[in-house]
């Protein structure tokens, strides 16, 4: 018998040639995977090829919102052919389009293949950045590619490895979740599954109103501000934080309509560490200051925020960390 070590190839590896095989064989300009995390219920894009950047990494999706939560919830492809036509009044909600500049794409489940309670562990998404009409072969391609992923996943588990993250070595794996078929949520504990045809008439749930963080930015987009809503986790916080949040978004934003600046950009993303993390940089006719949200001191001090102002000789931006972990867990402490 060989004592040579095996190459057997890692996860990220044999994830990263099956994205490169399609993406070549489709011509997308993109393709990504979405992992989930069923411990908090959230989305992350963890690999792409195409990238313009690494600022992916900053999204975290909301299981129903979206093209993840989306393709998640309803456990069938989600096609948009074109972006943000098709999708209006959700832009914001589709953050892996705005920060990838994609017209078209296509998002699929990432299934377990040997669980009968089709355990999902995330979405892949195929883009293109000029408009596209997905065929029904395209969408079939993408599928098969998406079942490949899932045997990976599967034979990962086998190992007891959490796949929560693309790279099994990570020291906080999320779990993969279990949906059914309608998209509920699975907890730990076994549950019987219904009958096919018990859910036929089962109602599907009312739209969800947008809250304070949510209609603060559709207000900022109609003044002229570009918005991106990466971390989509502050739109999960309770009505009360939410309205916290809002009310230093609604400082930035009145300076914008009270002296129209020449740019103006917000972006609400997540840091590495697990913190939200509000940019927001413009070109002001005037200067910033502490002064201007002396308004809402009680507001930042009860979020537990660190702020900053930095003023430059073109540019003034607000940069300001909000522990959205700590926040979440508060809730269910309370």
């Amino acid at each position: 018998m060989s004592n040579e070590p095996s190459c057997q190839p890692t996860l990220q590896q044999q994830v990263q040639r099956e994205l490169e095989a399609l993406k070549r064989d489709m011509g997308l300009d993109f393709t990504a995977v979405a992992l989930a995390d069923g411990n908090y219920r959230d989305i992350y894009w963890r690999f792409a090829l195409g990238a313009n950047s690494d600022r992916y990494k900053m999204i975290t999706v909301r299981m129903g919102r979206g093209m993840a939560g989306k393709v998640l919830q309803g456990k069938r492809p989600h096609v948009v052919t074109a972006f943000p036509e098709e999708v209006q009044d959700e832009v914001l909600e589709y953050p892996i389009f705005l920060v990838e500049s994609l017209r078209s794409g296509v998002g699929v489940s990432v299934d377990s293949i040997v669980d009968v309670r089709r355990k999902a562990y995330g979405v892949l998404l195929v883009g293109q950045r000029s408009r596209r009409e997905f065929s029904a072969d395209d969408i079939e391609r993408v599928q098969s590619c998406a079942r490949t992923l899932g045997r990976f996943y599967d034979a990962e588990d086998t190992r007891g490895v959490c796949c929560g993250r693309m790279d099994p070595s990570a020291s906080e794996n999320p779990s993969p979740m279990r949906v059914e078929a309608n998209g509920e949520l699975l907890g730990e504990q076994p549950r019987t599954l219904a009958e096919p045809g018990a859910r036929d008439q089962e109602r599907k749930p009312a739209k969800q109103e947008a809250g304070p963080i949510l209609r603060l930015l559709k207000a900022a987009r109609s003044a002229g501000v570009a918005c991106e809503l990466l971390d989509q986790r502050v739109t999960s916080l309770s009505r009360e934080r939410q309205e916290q949040f809002a009310m230093i978004l609604e400082v930035l934003v009145d300076t914008c309509i009270s002296s129209p600046p020449v740019s103006a950009q917000l972006v609400i993303g997540q840091e590495e560490t697990g913190n939200t993390c509000v940019e927001f940089n413009s070109f002001l006719l005037h200067t910033l200051s502490e002064e201007l949200f002396l308004p809402v001191m009680e507001q930042i001090r009860s979020l537990k925020c660190d702020f900053e102002i930095v003023t430059k000789k073109s540019t003034q931006s607000v940069r300001f960390i909000v522990p959205t972990r700590l926040l979440l867990d508060e809730m269910h402490w309370n």
